[in-house]
């Protein structure tokens, strides 16, 4: 390790991810910058990707706990991290060349700048299940350059976040000073604690996007949008947000009000449906009636309500 580069902790949360997770610390020690700590925290797996990255990756600071979602194996990671940079990685995603080295330089020019995040692309397997090499994944990669930012997603972006989260956690890296401010992550959120925690952020600094693709997002049918939710927590997230804080960010810019409804409307339908197609219909019921609150005249919104309130009845004969 050079002595002299400033340390970046990289935060690597492990769920039965053992098919994965050596593509992920690989990805970690590809990248040209010198001076990089690996921490893997194993969330209770029952399968043996603990033992795999002790076997295989020495290097790595491996740490074992109960099973109690991201949010309490993140934590983990930061009261562990001796880095003066955060970073984080989840152990089915990859990063590709130069993402820590183009985040470094950015944090160097622009030392009120205390969160980076950068541009991603979906990584698809295909028929057989097989994923391609990560740098032949995507067409374009680097053909913006690693310092530009997407002036649209950069900034005081608080109030842009409550219309959705275009912060990936993989993504991202903060000054430790950050996170000395926002804190952990909220363990009482099994979904959704990054989101959370990246508007608890959006408080404190600034936030920039860095438009080049650094990081590949593998969908898989373990990954956690694949598996679905059975409670609301984006809309959680949100309405506590704006109790909070309201809709504007620190430097003024605000959301219109009309803008929000309209963004709680599509999650609790969405919600709804989904719960709807799982067959939960007492629980798809409720969110179809919050999102007929945030819009009253939404037609579908009305009929999928009477289709699960029927369901509901059935239910409970």
């Amino acid at each position: 390790m050079n002595q002299n580069a400033t340390l970046v902790s990289v935060i690597m949360p492990a769920y039965n991810v053992r098919r994965f997770i050596g593509e992920a610390i690989q990805s970690v020690l590809a990248q040209n910058y010198p001076a990089i700590e690996i921490i893997v925290v194993d969330d209770g797996s029952s399968d043996d990707g603990a033992d795999y990255v002790e076997t295989h990756f020495p290097e790595v600071r491996l740490f074992r706990k109960e099973n109690g979602g991201a949010a309490t194996a993140r934590n983990v990671g930061l009261r562990e991290a001796r880095g003066s940079f955060i970073a984080f990685l989840d152990a089915d995603d990859v990063w590709l060349p130069g993402k820590i080295a183009a985040q470094m330089s950015y944090f160097e020019a622009h030392p009120e700048v205390s969160m980076l995040c950068t541009g991603f692309s979906h990584w698809l397997s295909d028929a057989e299940g097989l994923f391609s090499d990560p740098l032949k994944a995507i067409e374009g990669a680097g053909s913006v350059d690693s310092g530009v930012i997407d002036a649209e997603l950069s900034g005081w972006i608080y109030h842009k976040l409550l219309l959705g989260n275009f912060v990936w956690t993989t993504t991202v890296m903060m000054r430790k000073g950050l996170v000395d401010k926002v804190g952990l992550f909220d363990e009482t959120l099994r979904l959704g604690q990054d989101y959370d925690y990246f508007l608890r952020a959006s408080r404190e600094t600034e936030i920039h996007f860095l438009a080049r693709v650094f990081a590949l997002y593998r969908q898989h049918p373990g990954s956690a949008i694949a598996r679905g939710a059975d409670f609301n927590y984006a809309a959680h997230v949100i309405k506590r947000a704006v109790s909070r804080w309201g809709l504007a960010s620190p430097n003024g810019d605000a959301l219109d009000a009309a803008a929000l409804r309209d963004r709680l409307h599509k999650i609790h339908f969405s919600c709804g449906y989904g719960h709807y197609k799982r067959g939960n219909a007492a629980a798809a019921h409720g969110e179809f009636r919050m999102s007929l609150k945030q819009r009253p005249t939404h037609l579908k919104s009305w009929v999928f309500a009477g289709l699960s309130a029927l369901g509901k009845a059935k239910d409970r004969v």
